[in-house]
């Protein structure tokens, strides 16, 4: 097992009693990984809904239309989360075994609107599922005001 990331210190944090203070430690970064490829910006609604999917699963700030799941420190059951997660946003029953095979927001975005049986449909529902998101408390409780 390789860690998803490393963080250099110039020296542990310890414990009054000289063990290392975990809780002291800092997070790792939650930047995009060196990866070969460049990134690229998700434009459509759908894009936008997998590619923020996959980034709060993987504990990312931004993931790109071809970056590789698993080079990003993806795993089978963060991709089981992901498929969990586009169930819930995107109203599909998503395969897991889709991830494995198509591993990049680009690819995976494809896969989805076949499976809406055409890409305009799948756009309109990640469409509307980015204005719920965007609804404050109030608006939810009080749709009339």
């Amino acid at each position: 097992m390789i860690p998803g990331a490393f963080v250099i210190l110039e020296e542990m944090p310890l414990t009054p009693n000289g063990k290392v203070d975990r809780k002291a430690l800092p997070a790792p970064p939650s930047l995009r990984p060196e990866l070969s490829s460049t990134y690229v910006a998700p434009r459509t609604a759908l894009e936008k809904v997998v590619a923020g999917i996959w980034a709060n699963v993987l504990g990312l700030e931004q993931v790109g239309m071809r970056d590789n799941f698993f080079d990003l420190g993806g795993h089978s059951m963060l991709a089981t989360r992901v498929t969990f997660r586009v169930r819930e946003a995107l109203l599909i029953e998503l395969p897991l075994r889709s991830l494995f095979e198509s591993p990049t927001v680009e690819s995976l975005v494809n896969v989805i609107a076949q499976m809406w049986g055409d890409r305009s449909t799948a756009e309109e529902v990640a469409k509307t599922h980015l204005e719920v998101e965007q609804l404050t408390e109030e608006e939810i409780k009080n749709p009339t005001a």
